[in-house]
């Protein structure tokens, strides 16, 4: 199973005058870090899509909230962090040593100029984010044609992984319900990433703000198939778009992760995924009346409690070993036991926010500084 891995990051003052000072929309204007990080890898990688304004270009580039002049054209980007992604790898293994070996080079590149990363799933310490100035008219008419646009409140202060994954030879109904099978059990293992318990500079009371405020919002899965394909015989389903390059024909992209500080956990994630999409013995979400309704409640049930609640914990159980299985039998005994770390935290009752939230209470900061490569990535 092929995978690419994106991953969004806060930036942060590495020294100065206010070190650990968090740098996004408030304060760092999207002219100045764009042409910072304007030299970079992969700008002629054919195999990644760049969007429709082509400021997704390359290996890393700057994310946030895009805004328009009033007849249509950019006018600048209301900066929350920047995004890695890595090129299409042929596993699991091979697409984290890239976004690691890709960090490695981002680091270098802000640190030039006195940034660096950090990683959490919600801006700590930002009020709500408005738009500034209001939506123009012709703004306000975009973002209600194109949903990609919606709850742009909450994704320009939230960070999160997006695991792609592709099985080359499958058809557009065994991916379909992989799609499905990943979006029916998205509330169960979410919470294995959760690092977002704090909000507007205090904890939140729960474990993921990100996963609260996204739920109702944003999409857990999305499938990408060939254009063509889909109007010839169209799916009756919500999760499957147009493939806009042919290398995301196929493509299930997984949205629901929080941005995860641990690289074990991220790793465990991964392959998690991939155990799902394998295994045969779930079976749930083809006997779901409404396979792609969103549990809303169920999702802010678990930003909430986590693993604390008797009901995730013992949905999760299941998908876990269902996945484990899965694995060892397709012969990945690396990605069987990259497991390891979920289970633990599952038997905890744990999540990634709480080591966060221990991290706060000794006097640290609301966030993780540093990236993977700075902490204990191989």
């Amino acid at each position: 199973m092929h995978c690419g891995i994106e991953f969004e990051y806060l930036l942060i003052d590495l020294g100065g005058a206010t070190p650990a000072r968090l740098r996004d929309f408030s304060n760092l204007p999207f002219e100045q870090i764009s042409a910072w990080l304007e030299d970079k890898p992969g700008r002629d990688d054919a195999e990644l899509a760049t969007g429709d304004l082509g400021i997704k270009r390359g290996y890393w580039y700057l994310e946030g909230n895009e805004r328009f002049h009033d007849d249509g054209r950019f006018r600048t980007l209301d900066v929350k962090g920047v995004e890695i992604r890595t090129p299409p790898a042929a596993d699991v293994e091979t697409a984290l040593q890239r976004l690691v070996a890709i960090e490695t080079q981002l680091s270098a590149a802000l640190a030039r100029h006195g940034l660096g990363l950090a990683i959490t799933a919600f801006n700590p310490v930002r009020a709500p984010y408005a738009y500034d100035p209001p939506l123009n008219a012709w703004e306000a008419a975009m973002r209600a044609e194109h949903r990609a646009y919606d709850g742009s409140h909450i994704s320009t202060l939230s960070y999160g992984p997006d695991i792609n994954l592709s099985m080359p030879g499958w058809s557009n109904a065994q991916c379909l319900d992989a799609a499905r099978k990943l979006h029916h059990y998205a509330p169960w293992i979410v919470p294995f990433s959760f690092a977002s318990p704090f909000a507007h500079g205090q904890r939140w009371p729960g474990w993921s703000k990100r996963t609260f405020e996204r739920a109702p919002l944003r999409p857990a899965v999305k499938l990408y198939l060939a254009a063509d394909a889909l109007a010839a015989a169209p799916l009756d389903t919500t999760l499957a778009h147009p493939a806009r390059i042919a290398h995301e024909v196929g493509r299930i992209e997984f949205k629901a992760f929080d941005a995860m500080p641990d690289f074990a956990v991220l790793r465990g994630c991964c392959h998690l995924l991939v155990g799902l999409c394998l295994a045969e013995d779930l079976r749930a979400h083809r006997e779901c009346s409404d396979v792609e309704a969103v549990d809303v409640a169920l999702y802010q049930r678990a930003a909430r409690l986590g693993f604390a609640d008797p009901q995730l914990r013992a949905g999760a159980e299941p998908l876990l070993a269902s996945a484990r299985a899965a694995l060892l039998a397709s012969g990945d005994a690396v990605g069987a036991q990259a497991l390891a770390p979920l289970a633990a935290l599952l038997h905890a009752e744990r999540t990634p926010a709480h080591a966060m939230v221990a991290q706060w209470q000794a006097g640290g900061p609301m966030f993780r500084p540093g990236g993977f490569a700075q902490s204990n990535a191989p």
